[in-house]
């Protein structure tokens, strides 16, 4: 990629990952993503379905452990951006990952299910609870390991495109195996309960050796151990100065909160269609263009814009969820229905995999303002964006679910589980969560990016370049203000900012560090 008449491409294509890094970066997701889609799509069912929950008490433990989850993931981002480990920054992380991730989600699904309710809802919350932050043990160091593997941009955006790409093989396997895995296991042991938990340890095995290479091939290239980690004052002024991270994320988290596809969809199978086993269908149906858009994006993303590709996917999201509802899904319309969710599943495809990207040019943008690399932090906010998005819609699809729309849940008598029919108040909340909803948050967040969003790919390499020291400041203020018509001025300078080590109280920084804050106090930014 040419930026600004200057090839600097050239200047950062020899240093790129090794093949096995790249094979190892991949096989990563695909366990990751086992262990959180087992647990964050069917969680809620095993909650009201086999323990015999209420949906509304289940969406309370949901908001709670959720919102703790996202809470804790800024705090471990500023942990690892402070760790000087023997083994690197990020991948000591990862092992400790290992351990803890696989032991929590067998617990999970451990619970007896002949102690009283009472106690078993105390235990599954606590558990949940638990799991949720070994989860973000895995989760903020495997993002933020792309920006010290490399500096290139096309290169962190191919690393990243191959691990959601891999994600979706690991998805994929939880949503055909769980159903028939459970009933086939419920089946031969006549317990649905201990059928969960076997299921629990396949997947847990399986997740551990797909997550385990990339602990011991990576290199941490980019990245230096000395560099002093911000305070917590430090923490929130580098938030403050990174305002496309907060515009970004911020829309991210309103596009997220009304989509409730992914909690409800085993209920929709269940009730709406009659039949749990279609779950698998509707399901792989709106996921099956997941791996390739993850193929196909590194190759659009050198014909257009990151951002550009990103808003039409919302795009086609909004306009196809609007059409699905109208349409429905019954008798000769089930046709119809799947076709328009194979295209919503493309659109929400787009932003799902590319909202891990923009993390990344977040960082760039970071750096380049205030002169401090913040990784951890960053990426943190990716991960908090996700983990509080699922909180909140997760609580209000279950909310609903139970308080309006009067779902019933399972029940035990003489420890046999009893499956009630539901009303039809819950047919149609389910419908209406699962088809039309998720447009509302979409449209809002869609408005927000096209008035507020202004940072482009190019603008992001010219920055990395300056980062890395491959081009100086001044020189990355030209091809800056070239590309804007030299119409681009410092924020810094306009809104009286400092850098952030001069806001430290009492923290003493290298000259080098003070000379590269001095410097950003005047570059261009957009």
């Amino acid at each position: 990629m040419s930026i600004g008449g200057d090839n600097l491409d050239n200047i950062t294509s020899s240093r790129v990952t090794t093949k096995r890094e790249r094979r190892d970066y991949g096989l990563f997701f695909i366990g990751q993503n086992m262990f959180y889609l087992f647990v964050m799509n069917f969680i809620q069912n095993y909650f009201t379905d086999v323990v015999g929950m209420a949906a509304g008490t289940v969406a309370i433990i949901i908001l709670i452990a959720r919102l703790w989850d996202a809470v804790n993931d800024p705090i471990f981002g500023g942990i690892v951006d402070r760790s000087r480990l023997k083994g690197g920054r990020f991948k000591p992380w990862l092992k400790l990952s290992l351990c803890i991730l696989p032991i929590f989600t067998i617990g999970l699904f451990a619970v007896p299910s002949g102690l009283a309710l009472p106690i078993k809802t105390a235990i599954c919350a606590i558990v949940y609870f638990v799991w949720g932050m070994a989860f973000t043990v895995c989760d903020v160091p495997i993002y933020s390991l792309s920006t010290a593997m490399t500096n290139n941009m096309q290169e962190r955006t191919a690393l990243i495109a191959r691990g959601r790409l891999n994600s979706t093989f690991g998805i994929m396997a939880v949503i055909l195996a769980t159903v028939p895995l459970t009933g086939l296991f419920s089946r031969l042991i006549g317990n649905e309960s201990q059928a969960w938990l076997i299921v629990a340890v396949i997947f847990s095995v399986i997740a551990f050796f797909f997550m385990r290479p990339i602990a011991k091939s990576a290199t941490e290239r980019f990245i230096d151990q000395s560099t002093k980690a911000l305070s917590i004052k430090g923490i929130f002024s580098y938030l403050k100065s990174n305002k496309y991270l907060l515009i970004f994320y911020s829309a991210m988290i309103i596009f997220s909160l009304t989509n409730t596809v992914s909690t409800l969809s085993l209920y929709f199978a269940t009730v709406n269609l009659g039949d749990k086993n279609m779950f698998i269908v509707v399901t792989l149906i709106t996921m099956i263009g997941a791996p390739f858009v993850s193929i196909f994006l590194p190759k659009l993303n050198k014909k257009f814009d990151k951002f550009q590709i990103f808003m039409f996917g919302m795009a086609v999201a909004i306009v196809t969820s609007v059409i699905i509802y109208f349409v429905g899904y019954e008798g000769v319309r089930f046709v119809p229905f799947l076709i328009l969710s194979f295209i919503r599943g493309v659109g929400f495809s787009c932003t799902m995999v590319m909202s891990y990207m923009f993390a990344a040019d977040c960082i760039e943008y970071g750096t380049y303002k205030s002169g401090k690399r913040a990784e951890g932090i960053t990426f943190s906010i990716q991960t908090f964006t996700t983990k509080m998005t699922g909180a909140i819609s997760g609580f209000i699809a279950m909310g609903l679910l139970g308080w309006f729309f009067n779902y019933q849940s399972a029940y035990y008598v003489d420890n046999v589980l009893i499956s009630p029919v539901q009303p039809q108040s819950a047919v149609t909340g389910i419908w209406f969560m699962y088809s039309i909803f998720p447009a509302i948050g979409a449209i809002i967040a869609f408005i927000i990016l096209i008035l507020l969003y202004k940072l482009r790919d190019n603008d992001v390499q010219i920055m990395a370049n300056v980062n890395s020291g491959e081009i100086t400041v001044e020189e990355g203020e030209r091809l800056l203000n070239e590309k804007h018509g030299g119409d681009v001025k410092s924020e810094s300078s306009e809104e009286g900012e400092r850098p952030l080590n001069e806001e430290h109280d009492g923290e003493e920084e290298g000259s080098s560090n003070e000379e590269h804050d001095e410097d950003n106090k005047n570059k261009p930014v957009e």
